[in-house]
């Protein structure tokens, strides 16, 4: 009788176990899919054309007092846009399928742009700015978390910097940093984003890297605050002066498409109060070709 029970109570106490573990991953997937963090991103990319520059955009911002000098942003609200059905040239080029800009120039930058980084950067690809090939970028990307990742570049399935390695892009736009936010350790995250940039421009001597502030999110978004995303976007601009080279830019995207009041505009979230809209992205992009007209990077990219 007695070893009839004990045994009932160790299957019961198995059971539990396994009801106990399977709640628990069950969890862990919702949080996953929940949170900013966590997936695998996949690009096909051919080796694309040229770039270089100089100048740094003056950002100072806290989550206290706020100073924002940027990009001449008179185009940025009265940005144009046209779309094409092609995607790729008579050369077999990929190109996007919606381009945007007032700068005579907007369409070359916007063929030789790359991307890395994360859900942020993947609508670019996704609403047709940039074609697929010139993607490096996926949900839940982040530097703490980069190393889980890795990215299809033709048949093989590379890191982040060595598919960017693989595709000798000359323009990186690095837009990296919405994942990270809610870790509050901005100095945490600009070390180990400085890491990946020395990291890539040893490898990839010519290159010129852009490095996009972290976008506001709307008022009545509760998944992060915009008072610790200036406080990174700070940290990011420190790092860019303390690299102190023209290949690598500082590119202030957060207040481009930031209301009065710090927040993201109304109409240019996508219905969470963080991914971004169509229209958001067209000011983005326009205002980031303006500001390559200010520096050298059409010459070098020539």
């Amino acid at each position: 009788m007695i070893k009839k029970i004990f045994s009932r109570a160790i299957i019961t106490i198995i059971i539990l176990l396994s009801i106990l573990s399977l709640a628990v991953s069950l969890l862990a997937i919702v949080y996953m899919k929940n949170s900013p963090h966590g997936v695998k991103a996949a690009v096909n990319i051919e080796t694309v054309p040229t770039l270089t520059t100089e100048t740094t955009i003056t950002y100072s911002i806290s989550s206290t007092s706020t100073t924002i000098t940027t990009v001449p942003s008179t185009s940025t609200r009265n940005s144009t846009e046209t779309t094409t059905a092609f995607t790729t040239t008579a050369e077999n080029v990929p190109v996007p399928s919606r381009y945007v800009g007032t700068s005579p120039n907007s369409a070359f930058y916007q063929e030789n742009l790359v991307t890395a980084g994360d859900s942020i950067t993947l609508g670019l690809k996704y609403y047709g700015f940039i074609p697929k090939e010139h993607s490096i970028a996926g949900d839940s990307v982040s530097m703490w978390n980069l190393s889980h990742f890795s990215f299809s570049v033709g048949d093989e399935e590379l890191e982040l910097v060595d598919a960017v390695e693989r595709i000798q892009p000359k323009m990186l736009y690095m837009w990296i940093g919405m994942n990270d936010v809610n870790l509050n350790m901005p100095q945490k995250f600009v070390k180990k984003y400085r890491q990946v940039i020395d990291e890539i421009r040893e490898r990839v001597p010519d290159i010129t890297i852009i490095i996009a502030t972290i976008t506001p999110v709307s008022s009545g978004c509760k998944v992060v605050k915009n008072t610790i995303i200036r406080d990174y976007n700070a940290a990011l601009m420190e790092m860019v002066k303390r690299i102190d080279s023209p290949d690598v830019l500082f590119f202030d995207a957060y207040s481009i498409i930031c209301d009065n009041d710090l927040n993201l505009t109304s109409g240019y979230s996508s219905g969470d109060g963080m991914h971004l809209y169509i229209p958001c992205y067209t000011d983005i992009m326009t205002a980031l070709f303006d500001y390559l007209d200010t520096t050298d990077v059409k010459s070098k990219l020539e």
